[in-house]
Parts: C-alpha cells; structure tokens; sequence
C-alpha cells in the first residue's frame, strides 16, 4: 500500500496540472465481489472524488454510472452543471445493484452511453475511470482497446479480488493501481484526483510501450467450428463468447493464431490459420457472424476443418510442435455421422473441446471430444450461459497447452523413473481380433501395446511380454519367454495380423490359463503376473467364471473397453472398477496408456511407501459446504490409498482461511479409521485465504516436536480453491528448501501461477475446473509420493567387486549389517550378465573369493549367496585382499573393461590393516588400472588408510558405528549409480550447440562445459559415435568438428579450453549455420545407417525465428533435443526439439546433472523413432 501510495504522490509531485477541459466517466463496481457492506465506502469515495474536481460546464464534465451482470447509468455528461446535484444524487439514488463482475461488458456499453452520440464531446479530452473489485467474468482487453482506439484514456482502479494482470490489459499504460481495500482507496482520493489531471495531461505516443513478447503457455493454432443455425439472440451469445475467448488469447505472428469454420448444411471456412495473426480482424470476423438455417452436418464440418484448416498448406505449425486444438460449439444432434470424422481429426494431432447447448446430443459430443470427457466436454442447459463459459474455457486452453509442452512429458518420465522398480513381472495381451475391428483401429492397438512396453526393462529375468489374438478362435502371437529386447518385442507386434470373426471373450480367457501356469513354472520365486484384455464388443459367451479363475491364481487383470464393448461384462473380467476402462474410439487408447502401466507398477513402487504427510485444506467462504465435502473425501481417499502406520506413511492435517487450525499432528493417528474419523469432524471456517501464512505455519509440523520423523520424505499437499491474498512464494520455497515436496492442487478459482510458485515444479500442480474431478488425480500423487525423483534410479552397467572384512573383531551382528549394506546396493543394481554384475574378496588373515562377477546372472542368486556367508576370525590383512581382488575384474572372470564396462571395487573394513605398508601402493596399482575404489570404514578403522585406498576424499566414508553403516549405503550407492553407464549401441554424430550468450556467467558456463564431460562420460564413443562442438550468442563458432578427437582425454581437454564468446541470444541463427556438420556430401556417414543428432543447450529467450531452422534440419533428418535452462521460453524449446519427449528443463546450471541420466538414456535407447541421413 506504501508503494502504491509514493506512486500516487510522484505522480502529484511530477506532473503539473492544467485547466484542460475533459469528460470524465466514473464506472463503479456494484457487485458481490464488492459487498453490500463495502458499498458506503465506495460512496464515500464517489463523493470525495467529485468534491475534489472542479464541476464547471468548462472544464469538466462528470458522469458516473455504476455495473454488475449489466451497466446502470446513475446520470449522463450533461446531466449536471453543478458539483451540488450530483453529490445530491449520489447521497439519494447511487444504491447498491450486487450481481457478477462482468467489466468487459460495462466497458462495451459504457463506450455506447457515454462516448459517442452528440453529448460526448469530441471536443474535450475523454476519460473514464474504472473501479474494479474483483477478476473480471468476461474478458475486458477487447473493449479496453475499442475504448482506448476511440481515443479514450482509461485509469484502472482496483482493490479486494482484482487481478493486477486484469487492471493493465484495461488502462491506459502506467494508468492502472492496485489497493488492498476500498478504505485505502478513499484514503487516496484527492492523489487520484490528481492522476485524472495527469492523465488529461499525457499525449499517449510519449508514452514508452512495453515491449510485447509472446507468452509461451498461450502458443497454439485454435480452430472454432460453430453451429451457425440458431436464431439471433442466440447466435449474439455465440459472437460474446468467441470475443470474449479470442480478447484472451495472444493472437499475433508466432503466438496464437485462430481459425474459424461455421456450418449446417455445408461447413464454410471464415478464417485460415495462414491468414489470422491480427486479433482486431478475426474480431471482426466473429463480429460478422450471422445465423444460416440448414441442417446440422456436424461430421462433414469436422472433416472440412481436418483437410482446410489443420494443414501446413493453410497454416498449420504442427511440425513445430506447436500444440492443435479445435472447438467445437453445437446445439443439436448431428444428421451426418461424427465419429470417424472425429477420429480421423484426433489422429491428425489436434485435440477436440466440445460444447453442447441445449438439444446437443451427449454421446456424439464424446465422441467427438478428446479422452477424458470430463476434461474436454462441456453441457449447457441454455444458450445465455455460453458467455459464462469463455473464463473456464480460457483456463482449460491454458492447461492444454502446458500439459502438451512440458507437464505431460515430464509426467511420464516420473511414470517410467517408478516402474523402474517393477523389476520383474509377466504381462500378457488378450486382444481383439474381431471382423469389428477396422485396419486402421487394429493399427491404433498395436500402436498402445508399443507404447505400454516402453515404459518396461524388458529382458527374460525381467519384465516379459506376450501376446494372443482372439475372435471366436484363438491364436497365441508370442509367448512371455520369446523376446528379450525391446526392439524385437515391437518388431513382433507390427507382424501381427488381424485374425477377423465374432466376440468370444470367455473362451480366450481360459486359453490364457495354462499360458500364465507355464509363465510360473519357468521364474523362481513370485513374479507378478497381469492380464491387459482389449475388446470392442460384447462377448458372445460368459466371461465370469473364466475371469475368476485366472484372478484366483493371481493374475491381475486390467479390462479395456472401446466403442460397443459391454461395461458390465468389463468389470466382471476386471474384477474392479479401477481396473476397469472405457473410451469411445481406439485413438484414444494413448490416453489411457500411463493409468494401465501405473496399475502395473504400483506395487512394487509402493510396496516400501514411506511418508510424512501433511495436507493444508483451505477453508475459507469461497469453498462452501458441498465442496468442502468434497475436499474430505478427497483426502480420505488419499489416507486409504496409503499404508498408514508409525513405521510407514503418517498424516496431519491443518485447515487455513485467515486463520489457521490444526487438525492433527503427523504423529496423533496411526490407523486409517483414526483418521478418517478426525477428517470427518473437520468444519469449515469461513473468511479469506491467507495461503502464504498458511505456509510458514505449516512448517512447524515438519519437525520433531510436532511429530514428524528425520530421514523420511515429507509431502506438504495443498488443496485451494481461491487466490492466495498474501504472498506465497517466499514461504514455499522456505519449505521447499527444508526438502519439503509441495503438491498444489487448485480448482479454477484458484490462481495457477500462485500454485506454481508454490510447488516450484509443474508437474507437482494440479489444476482442475471442479471438485469432482478431485477423484481423477488420487492415483497419479499417491504414484508420485510413492517413487520420488532421484538423479539415478537403478545402477545400470557396472562390474562391482566387494572386499569384505571378515576379521574376529566383528561379531554375526556386526556382520549382518555389513551383509544388508551389500545387499541394498545389489538390490538397487539391473543385475545380469550384459547389466551389473557382481563378485565379492572376503579376508582376514588371507583373502578368499567368495564368488566371481560371472557365477551369478540373477540377483536373487547374489542376495541369497551373501546372506548365506559367515565371517572368517583373524587378523585383518586389507592390501593382500585388494591385491587378490584385481584377479576378479579378468576378462576369463567376468571383467568387460574392453567394452567399456566401469569396474569397482568397494572394500569395507573396521579396523587398522596389518600389512598398511603395502595399501597405497596395491590400491594405486588397481586405480591406475581403471578401477574405481570406494573404502568404507567402521569404528576402528583408519581414515588415512581409508584416503590411501580410495586416492580421493569425496570415495571414503567413515563411520562410528556399524549402525552408522545404515546411512551411508544411501550416499554410495549414489555414488556408484552414478558411475554406472548405459547400454548405448548407437551410431551417431552427435552435434552440441552450446549457448555462449552473456545472460550465463563464467561459473554457469564452466558447469554447462562440465555437463558436457559428464553426458560423453556415459556414452562408449569410438567410430560409431562421433563427436562436434559449436558455440552461439548472436554470433557463431564451431569449436570443433565431427571426428576431430576421439579419445576422452583429448575431449575432454578440448571441451575445457573452450572460452565463452558473449553477446546476445540468437538461436535461430546458429541452427542455420549448424547445418554445416550434416552437410549431405558427409556419404561415408550416411551409407553407414548414422543418426545425426543435435543437442540445444540455451538459459534464454531466442531474439529471433527459431521454428523455420529447426523445420529445415528435421526435414535432413536431423534429430534434435533441446535443454532449456532457467527462465526460458518453453514454445521456443519446443519449435527447436519438435517433440516434447526430446525437451528438457532445469532450474539452474546446477541442476543439468539431475537430467544427465535421462538424457543419456534417451540418446543410447529412444523411446521415439529416430532418423538417419537423407
């Protein structure tokens, strides 16, 4: 308020005032938002305002009229000549309206009533003041502007609810304030007075612009295709909506560009995405929309709009990765067929709203609709609450679009990063084959059983696939123990020919019986076993006992349903609803993809879930009764979805509103119906949100005194409905920096930026249009707390060798700590022969093997041979044991230093080595050899020994006790992780284009330089794998060239040397010159089958066209993975990678390591397919 105030007062200081004649308009809001109780306020502000001006017919003219859901003329420009009358009428008839904010069409009408005709005074300088309580219902900058064109200068004044963003888009520039009440405002009323005067004094072109950059969350191609039979009134609604939804939108050249396709008989095309970047003329086109009568031929339109709209010939970007989305409004059922115009559109890449109003029929809206319905399909009763809906549409466009350019795929990462922990399990396929089926919806089949296997580590002791096809007969396509790669697996899938017939569900239920015996008897141990069924249509037979059968032996079964397939008969194959699914065509399988495969993993990723979790329930007036309900189910659904106990998950819970309440502290219930009984109690509190005091109150609870325990996860889960009326930020990251992980979930009242700034990440935010969709996102954060994000998840490709004391001075327990120290690293290993592989030295006076790195593939072999072992007695003897050692990392024991394999040896010991003298010199011979050393040392050991085996003091750890031991395996196993390199067969010339820009200091450059090292660390480069290196600002320099250094050494070296240039960020530039390392003359290359690859690494906003470049380069096949770093434009990252599986984002330079594995992996093993020289 402070600030607001100086403002006010610069402005009275600054700007001399001047007997200019103006109009001056007051628009005054009276609605709820405002209050009735807050209204006196408003009128004693009025007054002061009028009392302050000088009301003669020759300077200034004033009118006040005041708006809610319409606009209330109090008294006209030349209504009164004196100040008296009008201070007489606000006194007696300026009374309280209440109703919606609809500020954008009190300015329309305003600008009707007040700004033209004959009293409007052409002549005189026009202003109108605006006083706004809360977030406008409609939009406000299309009028703003029409105001402000006309040559209108708008003050925007706002208090309470008011969105600052909102105040700005209205006023005239440097023209809008902010206040914290009405009160405030009142205070300030002779200062605003004398911004009225100022602005009267401001020529407009003086005035410096911001500079207008495309705002990266609002980039998209968006086609309306609209009913146009409908009578006027009607289609008025119509044309208020589209205005009120385009005014939003950021309609300009590289932003959002709109196309508009109307029809009923035949669809006609009123705007091409090639021709509409200017929003004043697709404003006019809406403007200009008219009923036609005809017949409603929704399907025809939908098609027309596919083949004439979303095209690049007629301006489509989706070869940009520019996100597609078309609207569609009707109120009638459709005469012509929509479904397979609608899937035809969806499998094109662009995503489908649809709005019914009035008689729209339901089951075609879905099947037009993208998957879930609930996200992507609206009903409405009548044709006047269509305006209503351009807010709510606004929001569901923004996280459309976010969740296409970053959410999505960053989602899925965590997705796969959990299933990682799904080491083993049989999965079979039960599809449908029937005659019912059509060529391209079998395609769409095989497409999501491809899809599903990416998300596995396949291999025989792993995760294995099978298939059969039914109809009415059966046909086994392969079975669990036939393929061990990926790529074999998918080669399998695309032979599969479709086997045509009837429905017969029952009998390949019991085909599947003796597949699944089969699958048991050829693993050890218990190996879960899943059953994906996928039909189209009601089974002929009965599927029940069948079904019952196979879930009696413990085969989970996940039953899909599409188009004519019987839900009923589903959950009798499921045996449970979640396990249950159905969508209306075959493209939107995709869409179920990541539930199926997180049923799959949920197990074993949850299997040793441990949290303390603490939900901060707002609970302010906004939510109201019914949805406050709904906020308790919520949370009772996430409790039950947990394995509560004192050793596991706890549960607190606070409510805020202006005030906060504990519930209960994370320590206070240890039984689900505990809780659940508590949950219930909970009453609303009532007044207004206060999150940011909320916050800070909160992270008491995340401490021992209220409860929570040291070394376990911590989930704050905040659950809003409203703006946060405090701020936010600095108190989550206060949290967040404790390593508090905050998951924000917001219903469309709420302000996503606020829940952004809250939970730091994206993809921890969850934004929905209501709270019955609450139920939908359970799943998905009890996943997330489940499988938390780890740099590296599972140690990949490593050759480890153990050298274990076994000497007298340990006792059984002792060395059972020791055991379970090794076994948590073998059990965070991908075990097997072409993985990571284990031997193991156990000494005391001599050492002896244990085992060799080839005796055991399997890691419960490893396991099992470890818990067996006892210890040996004696003296203890480190050298002669790390000496014997080396034997094991041989080529005839296992040892695959020639193929690039990493070697580690690990030696714990709890005391003095008697023969010391020899240590350094044995343990320096091994490390000169390659092998990486980590020393452990318990109690007695000696850290000087520790530093002479390891050479280095970041790979020895000492510890005072054997219980110490327990935590520490945490940070060595990271360690070790990190050593451990993928299985990366690719032939590749790899390109880096570094960002040399000044925006990056010299520190954050040598961590990007470091970055580098570390990504060629883990990949065996050699012919196959070429390396080049260019750098960028707003000039270019290749470094140096594809092949010019093929040893690490000599790299890395280079990589070192290389100075940063400066200058500004031109990135489109440099893709241009960087075509140079894939010059087509390169044949050598290209008859070889290389994939050339360019890796984008940039902390900036490009100053130029970054999409025509990174086209061009695609099209030479050119594949292209983009690294943004810090506040960057996730559009532009998304034009240059093209694909949102090949884009990626950090924080800070700091933060590049957390991606390197993905990365890595993603280069080596491409979940997409990746192109070759053209």
């Amino acid at each position: 308020y402070f600030s607001i105030l100086c403002i006010l007062l610069y402005c009275v200081i600054f700007f001399p005032s001047s007997p200019t004649s103006a109009d001056i308009v007051l628009l005054v809001d009276s609605s709820n938002s405002l209050g009735n109780k807050t209204f006196p306020s408003m009128k004693s502000f009025i007054n002061k305002m009028i009392s302050h001006l000088t009301a003669t017919p020759n300077q200034y003219r004033i009118a006040l009229a005041q708006y809610s859901d319409d606009l209330h003329v109090e008294f006209q420009l030349d209504t009164y000549k004196a100040k008296n009358p009008m201070l007489s009428h606000v006194k007696k008839n300026f009374v309280f309206k209440g109703g919606s904010v609809k500020t954008g069409n009190a300015l329309r009408k305003v600008h009707e009533t007040y700004f033209k005709g004959p009293t409007s005074g052409r002549d005189k300088e026009r202003i109108l003041v605006v006083l706004t309580s809360g977030e406008s219902e409609d939009a406000v900058g299309e009028p703003a502007r029409i105001l402000k064109s006309d040559g209108v200068k708008i003050i925007a004044l706002g208090f309470q609810d008011v969105s600052p963003q909102e105040l700005q888009s209205m006023a005239t520039p440097q023209f809008s304030y902010t206040f914290r009440t009405v009160r405030d405002l009142s205070m300030s009323s002779q200062n605003v007075t004398k911004i009225i005067e100022d602005v009267i004094q401001t020529d407009i072109n003086d005035i410096i612009p911001t500079v207008k950059t495309t705002n990266s969350d609002s980039v998209a191609d968006v086609v309306f295709i609209v009913d146009e039979g409908v009578s006027k009134p009607k289609s008025e609604d119509i044309k208020n909506f589209l205005q009120d939804t385009v005014s939003f939108l950021d309609v300009k050249k590289n932003c959002t560009k709109i196309g508009l396709v109307t029809y009923s008989s035949e669809p006609h095309v009123l705007a091409l995405l090639s021709e509409e970047t200017n929003k004043t003329a697709i404003l006019q086109k809406i403007q200009g929309f008219s009923p036609r009568e005809g017949k409603a031929n929704t399907g025809a339109a939908i098609k027309a709009t596919r083949k004439n709209i979303f095209s690049v010939k007629y301006g489509s970007r989706k070869a940009q990765g520019i996100e597609q989305i078309a609207i569609l409004i009707t109120h009638r059922p459709s005469e012509d067929n929509v479904s397979e115009a609608a899937r035809d559109l969806r499998r094109a890449g662009v995503t489908v709203f649809t709005i019914g109003i009035e008689n729209a029929n339901n089951t075609q809206l879905t099947q037009i609709a993208s998957y879930p319905p609930q996200l992507y399909v609206t009903k409405l009763t009548a044709f006047s609450d269509l305006p209503k809906q351009a807010k709510t549409l606004q929001k569901k466009l923004l996280n459309q679009i976010q969740d296409k350019q970053y959410i999505q795929s960053e989602r899925r990462e965590l997705l796969k990063t959990g299933c990682v922990d799904t080491e083993e399990a049989d999965i079979y396929v039960l599809i449908d084959g029937s005659t019912s089926i059509d060529l391209t919806d079998f395609g769409d089949i095989k497409k999501f059983l491809k899809e599903v296997i990416k998300m596995f580590n396949i291999g025989l002791n792993k995760v294995r696939f099978g298939a059969v096809q039914f109809s009415h007969n059966r046909r086994l396509e392969f079975e669990l123990d036939e393929y061990s790669k990926r790529d074999d697996l998918e080669t399998a899938i695309d032979n599969i020919r479709q086997i045509y017939g009837n429905t017969y569900i029952g009998e390949a239920l019991t085909f599947m019986q003796p597949l699944f015996k089969k699958a048991r008897k050829q693993r050890a141990g218990s190996v879960p076993c899943h059953l994906i069924v996928l039909t189209d249509g009601e089974s002929h037979d009965s599927v029940k006992e069948s079904a019952e059968r196979l879930r009696s032996e413990m085969v989970n079964i996940y039953a899909i349903g599409v188009k004519d397939a019987n839900e009923a008969q589903l959950l009798e194959i499921a045996g449970s609803k979640s396990r249950t699914f159905f969508v209306q065509e075959f493209d939107s399988l995709k869409n179920i993809k990541n539930e199926i495969v997180q049923g799959i993993c949920s197990g074993e990723a949850c299997e040793e879930m441990t949290a303390d979790i603490m939900f901060l329930v707002d609970s302010s007036g906004s939510i109201g009764p019914e949805n406050f309900s709904k906020m308790k189910n919520f949370m009772r659904e996430l409790v039950n979805k947990s394995d509560i106990g004192p050793d596991r998950v706890q549960v607190g819970v606070v409510q805020f509103s202006d005030i906060k309440k504990e519930e209960f502290q994370l320590n206070q219930y240890s039984s689900k119906s505990d809780i659940f009984s508590a949950i219930d109690k909970m009453s609303l509190i009532g007044k207004t949100t206060l999150t940011g005091g909320a916050l800070t109150f909160v992270a008491d609870y995340f401490r021992p005194l209220k409860g929570a325990r040291p070394a376990v996860r911590k989930i704050l889960i905040l659950i809003t409905d409203g703006e946060a009326q405090d701020a936010v930020e600095s108190p989550a990251k206060a949290l967040r920096d404790e390593g508090v992980v905050i998951y924000s979930v917001g219903v469309f009242n709420a302000n996503k930026t606020q829940l952004e700034e809250i939970s730091g990440k994206h993809e921890l935010v969850f934004y929905v249009e209501n709270f019955d969709i609450l139920k939908h996102i359970e799943d998905e954060i009890i996943f997330g707390i489940c499988t938390p994000p780890e740099e590296c998840k599972r140690i990949e490709r490593l050759d480890v060798v153990f050298v274990i004391d076994g000497s007298g001075s340990i006792n059984s327990s002792e060395y059972q700590t020791m055991k379970d120290f090794m076994i948590a690293l073998v059990n965070r290993s991908d075990v097997g022969p072409d993985r990571v592989q284990f031997g193991a030295v156990k000494y005391s006076d001599e050492p002896e093997t244990f085992f060799y790195l080839n005796k055991y593939t399997a890691k419960s072999e490893i396991v099992k041979a470890i818990q067996n072992d006892a210890t040996l007695g004696g003296s203890t003897y480190t050298a002669k044991a790390i000496g014997c050692s080396e034997a094991l990392f041989a080529q005839e024991h296992g040892g695959r230093k020639s193929k690039g394999v990493p070697q580690i040896l690990i030696v714990i010991t709890d005391g003095d080595s008697h023969d010391k003298a020899q240590l350094g010199d044995t343990a320096k011979r091994l490390r000169d050899n390659g092998i990486i050393i980590y020393a452990v040392g318990i109690e007695g050991a000696d850290t000087t020994e520790l530093l002479a085996m390891a050479g280095s003091e970041d790979k020895y750890y000492y510890v005072d006790t054997f219980e110490g031991l327990k935590n520490t395996s945490v940070a060595i196993s990271e360690k070790v992780c990190d050593d451990s390199k993928p299985e990366c067969e690719i032939q590749a010339d790899l390109v880096f284009l570094i960002d040399g820009s000044s925006s990056i200091d010299q520190t954050d450059f040598t961590k990007m330089k470091d970055f580098l090292k570390d990504v060629l660390d883990q990949i065996d480069y050699d012919h196959n794998v070429q390396i080049g290196i260019a750098q960028y600002s707003d000039k270019y320099k290749k470094e140096f060239g594809l092949g010019a250094f093929q040893s690490k050494s000599e790299l890395n070296n280079q990589i070192q040397n290389i100075k940063q240039m400066t200058g500004r960020t031109l990135i489109g530039a440099a893709l241009k010159q960087v075509k140079e390392f894939f010059a087509p003359a390169r044949t050598r290359r290209v008859t070889r089958n290389v994939q050339p690859v360019l890796l984008v690494v940039t902390d900036g906003k490009s100053s130029d066209d970054v999409a025509e470049p990174a086209e061009d380069l695609r099209k030479e096949g050119v594949n292209i993975y983009a690294i943004g770093v810090g506040d960057i434009d996730h559009s532009q990252l998304m034009q240059i990678a093209g694909i949102p599986e090949r884009k990626y984002t950090v924080r800070d330079f700091k933060e590049l390591k957390i991606i390197k594995k993905r990365l890595v992996g993603d280069l080596c093993e491409p979940d997409i397919p990746t192109s070759k020289y053209k």
